[in-house]
C-alpha cells in the first residue's frame, strides 16, 4: 500500500515525517482524490491507476507484485508499487533498490517520478527527490503547481543551495512561476536574495522577479536590503547616474520598482514621461487629471538620505489644472512601528496655469530616519502644515515636473 496516500497511518507516525514529506503527500495526493473514494480505499494501487494481481494462490500484497514481476519483468508500475509495499514493511534497503529499478525502467513516466520523489523524501535523501522531482517539473507542466511548495519547503530550509542554484543558472521555462510562488509564500527571504545574486550573476533576472523580490524586502520593512538588490540589478548606465532621488531627470522610462518612482494604479490619472516643449532633448513628468476625485499620491520615490542637511528642488508648471486646493511635491520621513510621519519639506502649490518655475526647501535629516518618501500630494494651504491636504476635491487639467533632486549641504 502506498506511504503517500495510505490513511491508516497513526498521528505519532505522519508527525514525524518530515514537514518537507508532508508536503509531498499533499501534492501527490490529488491524484486519489481524482480517482474517487475507491482510490482511499485501495491506497496506493489507485493512487497510480493499478490494483494488485488478483489470484487465489497471491495471499500478500508483496507476493502479488512479485508475481507481476516475474510475468512482466519490465513493469515498472509493479516496481514501484514494491517499493512502497516494501517502504511500509520497513526493508528500507530492498525497497530502495525497487524504486531505483523503475526510475531505470521509466525515467521520465509522470507517476513514476513524482511516487519516487515522494519515496526519497521520506527516506532522508531530499538531493535526489529534487532533482526527480525537477525532473517531473521539466517534462510536466500540469504537475508543477503542486510542486512548488515542494521546492519553496526545501528552499526555506536552506540546505539545497547548490541545487537551486544550479536549477537558476539553467533558466527552465518554469523558473519565473516558481520564483513568483517562493517570492509570495516562502518564509526565509534570505535564501531568495541568494536565489536573486545568482540569477543576476547570470544576466538572468527578469522584470517580475525585481519587482516581486524587492517589493517583499520593503514590506518586510528591510529597506536596506530592498535598495541593495534594487541597485545591483540596475542596468550599468543607470548605477552610474544614482542620485538621492533616482531618475529625477526622467531621462529613463518609469520602471516602478523598487526605489524608482512608483505609480499606483488609478482611473482618471495619466502618468508619464514626455519630451520637454523645448530643444534640449530633455524630458518631463506629465501628471494628468481627467475630472478626477483624489484617491491619494499618483506618483511617488522612496528614497535612502543619509543623515545630515539637504535641499530639495525641482521645476513644475501647471497646465489648466482646475482645483481650489492643487497639488505639491511633500517629502517625509517614514514612520517605523506604526508612527506619524514627519514632513521635511513640501513645495509650493500648483494649480491654474503657469510657465515653468523652480522650487526648493530645505531640510535635515536625523539617525532615526533610514527611508524616506517624496511624493506628489493634494496641497495643503495653511502655512504651518506638516501633512498633506485632505479634503474631498475633484481634478482636471495638468501638472509637469523635471530635475527633481536632493543636493546634500553640509
Amino acid at each position: 500500500m502506498s506511504a503517500i496516500v495510505s490513511m491508516p497511518q497513526s498521528r505519532a507516525a505522519a508527525a514525524a515525517l518530515p514537514a518537507i514529506a508532508i508536503l509531498v503527500a499533499l501534492v501527490v495526493v490529488w491524484r486519489v482524490v481524482s480517482n474517487g473514494t475507491s482510490a482511499l480505499l485501495d491506497g496506493g494501487a489507485a493512487a497510480i491507476g493499478v490494483r494488485p494481481p488478483t489470484s487465489s494462490a497471491v495471499e500478500t500484497p508483496e507476493a502479488a507484485w512479485r508475481a507481476q514481476l516475474a510475468r512482466y519483468p519490465v513493469d515498472h508500475v509493479a516496481l514501484v508499487m514494491l517499493a512502497l509495499e516494501l517502504e511500509r514493511q520497513g526493508r528500507s534497503t530492498d525497497a530502495r533498490a525497487a524504486m531505483d529499478e523503475a526510475l531505470q525502467l521509466a525515467p521520465a513516466d509522470r507517476r513514476t517520478l513524482l511516487e519516487a520523489g515522494a519515496f526519497y523524501l521520506r527516506t532522508g535523501d531530499a538531493s535526489k527527490a529534487l532533482k526527480l522531482l525537477r525532473r517531473a517539473a521539466d517534462f510536466y507542466p500540469g504537475v508543477r503547481e503542486r510542486l512548488w511548495p515542494v521546492f519553496a519547503a526545501a528552499l526555506d530550509g536552506g540546505r539545497h543551495d547548490d541545487f537551486f542554484a544550479a536549477v537558476a543558472g539553467a533558466n527552465p521555462n518554469w523558473w519565473p512561476e516558481f520564483f513568483r510562488h517562493a517570492c509570495e509564500d516562502s518564509a526565509d527571504v534570505d535564501a531568495l536574495q541568494r536565489l536573486f545574486a545568482a540569477r543576476t550573476g547570470a544576466g538572468l533576472v527578469g522584470a517580475d522577479e525585481r519587482r516581486c523580490l524587492i517589493g517583499r524586502l520593503q514590506q518586510e520593512k528591510r529597506w536596506a536590503n530592498a535598495y541593495q538588490v534594487w541597485l545591483n540589478s540596475l542596468p550599468p548606465e543607470q548605477r552610474q547616474r544614482i542620485g538621492y532621488v533616482f531618475n529625477g531627470s526622467f531621462d529613463w522610462p518609469l520602471s516602478n520598482v523598487g526605489f524608482d518612482w512608483t505609480i499606483p494604479a488609478q482611473e482618471g490619472v495619466d502618468v508619464r514621461v514626455l519630451p520637454l516643449e523645448d530643444a534640449t532633448g530633455r524630458h518631463a513628468l506629465r501628471v494628468a487629471f481627467t475630472n478626477k476625485r483624489w484617491e491619494g499620491p499618483p506618483v511617488q520615490q522612496h528614497l535612502m538620505v543619509l543623515p545630515g542637511r539637504y535641499r530639495f528642488e525641482g521645476r513644475g508648471r501647471a497646465d489648466g489644472l482646475q482645483t481650489w486646493l492643487g497639488v505639491q511635491w511633500g517629502l517625509y520621513c517614514l514612520a517605523g512601528n506604526g508612527g506619524r510621519e514627519q514632513q521635511f519639506t513640501r513645495s509650493g502649490r500648483f494649480m491654474g496655469s503657469s510657465e515653468w518655475e523652480e522650487f526648493g526647501g530645505d531640510f535635515t535629516v536625523l539617525g532615526d530616519c533610514p527611508v524616506q518618501v517624496l511624493r506628489l500630494e493634494l496641497a495643503n494651504p495653511r502655512p504651518d502644515a506638516q501633512a498633506p491636504g485632505n479634503v474631498e476635491v475633484r481634478l482636471r487639467g495638468s501638472v509637469w515636473f523635471s530635475d527633481l533632486r536632493v543636493r546634500r549641504l553640509d
